[in-house]
């Protein structure tokens, strides 16, 4: 499987290249996709998916199926909740992110604005 993601990610990067080019756009994608790549190493591969998974495979051991979904319905909302509240403080917050996450390009204002405006990426 980690083979397939790193051809995927070599096609998606061929791509990328082929349309932007090497530029604002190109580098304000790549800043802008190093985001949601962090909270998803975070909470997919990082702390959480290993703290779940024991509970997870205890409550399946000992608990029956109904009480097991309760457990995942439950994890799975709350996590939804999270993920929102993380969204729009980082949708309001975007300025911000992108001076840490690029503090290059404090000094580029395109590739800022590229970065920073959601909105701008999006049209």
């Amino acid at each position: 499987m980690t083979m397939l993601s790193r051809v995927l990610g070599l096609v998606r990067d061929m791509v990328i290249a082929r349309y932007f080019g090497a530029g604002a756009g190109a580098d304000a994608f790549f800043v802008a996709f190093k985001i949601p790549n962090f909270l998803r190493r975070l909470f997919a591969e990082g702390a959480f998916s290993q703290a779940f998974v024991p509970v997870l495979s205890s409550y399946r051991e000992t608990q029956d199926i109904s009480q097991v979904k309760r457990l995942v319905d439950a994890v799975a909302g709350s996590l939804g909740l999270v993920l929102l509240a993380v969204t729009l403080v980082a949708m309001l917050g975007s300025p911000v992110l992108t001076a840490v996450f690029a503090p290059g390009f404090l000094g580029d204002d395109v590739k800022f604005a590229l970065t920073s405006e959601p909105s701008i990426a999006t049209r």
